[in-house]
């Protein structure tokens, strides 16, 4: 039976056993040259493709259709044709693309292809799109913009291997602490009510002794469509557990005023480079947020600081200030409701300069009987300031440990405090898992006190069998009993 062919068919079956037959190819020129499109400045305009030229490589007839589509992981979408549809021009007068198909703003535009005659090869032929755009609020994130074709109505499928529009990249290129906190917390001249210095080569907003702590936001210049716009920062520093920060407003209202640096309150934290309306603190006096812009993005690094410090430049009154190592926060730079960036930082932490008192030698175990050798250490205070305590112990091995005051307490003004159990319980339990108390351990101990060192007394000594006292010297008052 002899089989019967349109002419169009018949034009691509003779052209297809002659090795005319190809895919599609693409090629794109775009505004931004092939440079880097601003993330955020891509938000606000959009960006144009100068020109798409599409060389078929397949018969379409009048009626096919194709399909251009945008790819990638960017979002990146056409927008709304309506009234702005794109200029199209084609090599061969006999045939042309029609407008889209749909015009909502999406992923892929799907054009008509038309011609005055049905019997005309459009094999090798050219289409131009001489004013597509890319809709720049539709990209959401970083990565490659490509552009590829298909044939989605008609013989045979014509698809063109996608090329690459244009990159997107965010401006901001690094988030970090550029100063950390490392306030060393003035207990011998000031008890605890200030730092004992003022943060070096910092510009501090604070009277007295400040410690900073500054985020850098690194950025980019001259990318294709960088936006000179702010940034919103946030980040919220929280207290250590246990640890507050009460010293900011001491009237015991945290959570309950727009501002902290009002005239109620004598402790303080200073902002550099905005209004302290930017700052708030919880409740529970344990976290303070940060929430303001940056200036412009145009390359230099843009930093936001808090600072921290007494109002007074030689304090006598106020709620002493915790030492304390920082947890990580979350730095989130954002554009509107939208994140562009979010990194973890370590804050710093900060020190005192209390009562340090070394116990250079002391025999402990836990064994019952007459062989238990028992620590005691007896802790007085003559000053009217309470104190925390914390410890670090070290073996024969080099084996340390470190106590914290939510284990050894605190010692209350002009009272004495007995911490030698408490260290002897932490290495027999878990609180010190790598010395084992189970045999004598012969330790060095290092004492700190967040008090003055001139009303802070240290005793030490151990008992063989609960009995037969001996005493040991340490670096507070030697020999001496208390």
């Amino acid at each position: 039976m002899i089989k019967k062919y349109g002419k169009a068919a018949l034009i691509a079956a003779v052209a297809g056993s002659c090795g005319y037959l190809s895919a599609a190819t693409l090629t794109v020129t775009d505004a931004a040259n092939g440079t880097n499109v601003s993330l955020e400045g891509a938000r606000n305009g959009s960006i144009a493709l100068d020109t798409v030229v599409l060389t078929f490589g397949d018969v379409y007839q009048v009626g096919d259709r194709i399909t251009l589509s945008l790819d990638g992981s960017t979002g990146a979408k056409f927008p709304s044709f309506a009234g702005n549809m794109p200029s199209i021009t084609c090599t061969s007068g006999d045939f042309v693309i029609e407008s889209p198909v749909a015009s909502s703003s999406s992923s892929t535009a799907t054009f008509v292809i038309s011609g005055k005659s049905a019997n005309v090869t459009s094999i090798g032929k050219t289409c131009t799109f001489a004013s597509l755009t890319v809709l720049g609020s539709s990209i959401t994130s970083s990565g490659v913009v490509s552009l590829s074709s298909s044939k989605t109505q008609g013989v045979g499928a014509d698809a063109a291997t996608a090329v690459t529009v244009l990159t997107v990249a965010s401006q901001i290129t690094s988030v970090s602490v550029l100063s950390a906190l490392n306030g060393v917390v003035d207990y011998q001249n000031n008890l605890g009510l200030t730092f004992a210095a003022d943060d070096n080569g910092v510009a501090t907003n604070i009277p007295g002794n400040g410690d900073q702590l500054t985020i850098a936001i690194g950025s980019t210049d001259g990318m294709w469509l960088s936006t000179t716009a702010a940034l919103t920062v946030n980040f919220t520093l929280a207290a250590a557990s246990g640890r507050s920060f009460t010293f900011l407003d001491d009237a015991g209202t945290c959570g309950t005023s727009g501002l902290l640096n009002r005239t109620t309150s004598n402790g303080r934290v200073g902002f550099a480079g905005g209004a302290t309306n930017n700052l708030t603190i919880n409740a529970a006096c344990n976290a303070v947020t940060y929430s303001g812009t940056t200036s412009a993005l145009t390359g230099t690094t843009r930093t936001v600081s808090l600072e921290f410090g007494h109002k007074s430049a030689t304090p006598s009154t106020g709620t002493v200030i915790d030492p304390m190592t920082f947890p990580a926060m979350n730095v989130t730079v954002q554009q509107g409701a939208t994140t562009r960036n979010e990194t973890s930082v370590l804050p710093g932490a900060w020190t005192s300069n209390g009562s340090i008192v070394q116990i250079p030698y002391m025999p402990i175990n836990t064994t019952a009987g007459t062989g238990k050798i028992d620590p005691v250490i007896i802790i007085s205070n003559r000053s009217a300031s309470t104190g925390t305590i914390s410890a670090t112990v070290r073996n024969e091995a080099g084996v340390t440990c470190a106590l914290t005051d939510a284990q050894l307490g605190t010692v209350a003004g002009n009272r004495t405090k007995s911490v030698g159990g408490l260290i002897r319980d932490a290495i027999g339990g878990s609180a010190c898992p790598t010395i084992d108390a189970s045999s004598t351990q012969r330790l060095s101990i290092t004492l700190t006190v967040t008090l003055p060192s001139g009303s802070t007394d240290v005793y030490s000594g151990y008992t063989v069998g609960g009995s037969s006292r001996v005493t040991v010297v340490n670096s507070s008052i030697g020999v001496a009993n208390p």
